[in-house]
């Protein structure tokens, strides 16, 4: 069986509303590249990558010719496009372009195999996985009362014990005032801040100390680089999750030699693929590290690989992270249904999701229409947003 075609297709999803974070805000939208390949036997297969504001068709495009005509060696294939010494030219762009083509190989061979992907990459460890309710601020959560009250809605709906909430967009007072009214109504939750690196060292450090009873799980990346990382864990004691400064293989000794970090939160977005993620969890297990797992945002082709790579990683410690709950629709006949905040891995041949070809041409041309964006810019402020980060937005209980 060999590749016959290789297609792409960009599209964008609404948002049930604007998303903000420590670095901007995703819009009211998500924009995502599909990739679908055929075979010389009529079997097609589905990936995806993206999230952010920008299409990669044009670079996923630019591998065809170097995949057409190659049957369907996985390994084979990831070395020949992207490869680490293609990977010094294209940096942190190559692994999310390699994601869907993998994904979209093992979709056809399981469909040829009569197996699910979980099955090709050696077996299941877990039938369910475990996700956290993963909670942004938004222009209509702008008091304490207003995002806490829809943090519990949340919560309630999807049966959740983590939430991870975004911070870094108010000062940290306010930021403190929520995760403590949050404590108080759900004493059951642990909670996962992540600022995206926005706070200042001691601004990390002030959280911290003021969270102290509260069951923080981690925090991730709480100041940005590695030195303030290491500073942070050995003032805090608590402990410390990234996806910034370990972000390739090559990164690993550092934070390890380091002491930086206790959790690196990895995705086959970033790593390549769901082989690469394996290839993570093998690497961290032997470190003595430990493994969570991040969302770059999906829709449910790559929510399905990201489950199908969760279920293979024996020690993946923490529950999955996604931004499945804020997309207002998806692009697969059966969307995934969270239930006692976990969901179901797939067990229907490859991916084990139905894709809808008329929803993708549907948002293809939302895309068209909408076009893409820099999440680095703050609507309500007009802010370009710097690291550490120098202006909170201005809330109604805590006017910065």
């Amino acid at each position: 069986m060999k590749i016959k075609n290789l297609e792409t297709k960009t599209i964008a999803i609404p948002l049930k509303d604007k998303l903000l974070h420590g670095v901007g805000e995703h819009p009211g939208r998500l924009i995502f590249t599909i990739v679908k390949i055929e075979t010389d036997e009529g079997v097609i297969g589905y990936g995806e990558t993206g999230g952010g504001g920008y299409s990669l068709s044009p670079m996923i495009e630019k591998l065809k010719t170097s995949l057409i005509g190659e049957d369907l060696n996985i390994r084979r294939l990831r070395w020949k496009v992207a490869s680490p010494i293609s990977a010094t030219y294209y940096n942190q762009l190559l692994p999310q372009i390699w994601f869907p083509i993998e994904t979209a190989l093992l979709d056809i061979k399981g469909k040829a195999l009569g197996i699910s992907i979980s099955d090709q990459i050696g077996g299941k460890v877990k039938d369910e996985i475990e996700v956290s309710a993963y909670i942004f601020p938004t222009p209509n959560t702008l008091t304490v009362q207003e995002l806490v009250n829809k943090v519990e809605k949340i919560v309630k709906e999807g049966g959740f014990r983590v939430v991870k909430l975004k911070t870094g967009v108010f000062s940290p007072k306010h930021e403190i005032d929520v995760v403590k009214e949050l404590a108080e109504r759900l004493p059951y939750i642990k909670f996962r801040l992540d600022p995206n690196g926005a706070w200042s060292l001691s601004e990390a450090l002030y959280v911290a100390r003021s969270l102290e009873g509260v069951n923080i799980e981690y925090f991730e990346d709480p100041v940005w680089t590695t030195n303030g990382l290491k500073a942070f864990r050995e003032l805090s004691k608590y402990p410390v999750a990234t996806n910034t400064v370990a972000i390739k293989f090559e990164d690993l000794p550092n934070v390890f030699l380091r002491d930086a970090v206790d959790i690196v939160l990895g995705d086959p977005h970033w790593w390549y693929g769901i082989y690469g993620f394996l290839e993570l969890s093998a690497s961290l297990w032997s470190l003595g590290l430990e493994l969570g797992m991040h969302s770059p945002t999906e829709t449910g082709i790559a929510l399905a690989a990201m489950l199908h790579a969760a279920s293979a990683s024996p020690n993946l410690a923490y529950a999955i992270d996604t931004h499945y709950v804020h997309l207002s629709d998806d692009i697969i006949k059966r969307p995934f249904k969270i239930s006692e905040g976990k969901i179901k891995v797939p067990t229907e041949p490859g991916l084990g999701v139905d894709v809808d070809e008329n929803k993708i041409d549907k948002y293809q041309q939302l895309y068209e229409e909408e076009g893409e964006y820099t999440y680095h810019q703050v609507e309500l402020t007009k802010e370009i947003v710097m690291i550490p980060r120098r202006s909170f937005i201005n809330c109604k209980c805590h006017p910065y």
